[in-house]
């Protein structure tokens, strides 16, 4: 376990070095919430984060989304990448959530090495505005359901670790592309 931790260790010193922009826990910008946006404003962020999102993929082997207080940005913008395409919401906000929870054990690229096990909703209804202007409104379910709510989650100021089951803070010593959704925290 010890030679793993120091693998993830020099591991994410790679990381920050080349992604010097990523804020980290612990910094006040992502205990904000963050400030809505224009239509011209969000294009131009979610551009910003689809670039260094597609780079820290290519870097690190994984990554499914991205908020603009994770690189400063105290706006209400994240994108995604699912289905090998970026996705943009602009001013997002979830309108309804199902009583029915999950488990997951969650990497979050400003929680560095550290993973949490969060409970969350196994499906929403979001709304938000995509680039070209239009206002959407989708029920998603599952991981979908799951990255989303992760990532709205900064724009009010709220890391993974913050949504932690009690005692389910660990380091990522697992494989996050094996991670599987599950009904129980065992």
């Amino acid at each position: 376990m010890i030679k793993t931790i120091k693998a993830k260790t020099i591991g994410f010193k790679k990381i920050l070095d080349e992604f010097p922009e990523v804020r980290y826990a612990g910094d006040p910008v992502l205990r904000q919430v963050a400030k809505t946006v224009s239509l011209q404003e969000g294009i131009k962020l979610s551009e910003k984060l689809g670039d260094v999102l597609m780079r820290f993929r290519k870097a690190a082997g994984y990554g499914r989304g991205f908020a603009a207080p994770q690189i400063g940005e105290n706006k209400a913008v994240f994108v995604t990448f699912v289905d090998d395409q970026l996705q943009t919401f602009i001013n997002p906000k979830i309108i309804e959530r199902s009583r029915e929870t999950n488990y997951y054990r969650e990497l979050c690229l400003s929680s560095g090495i550290m993973a949490a096990d969060t409970e969350r909703s196994e499906w929403i209804v979001m709304e938000w505005m995509d680039v070209s202007g239009k206002k959407r409104r989708e029920k998603v379910e599952g991981f979908l359901a799951r990255l989303y709510q992760h990532e709205e989650a900064h724009l009010r100021g709220k890391l993974n670790l913050d949504e932690a089951v009690d005692g389910g803070i660990e380091f990522a010593i697992f494989d996050p592309l094996k991670e599987q959704l599950r009904k129980s925290r065992n």
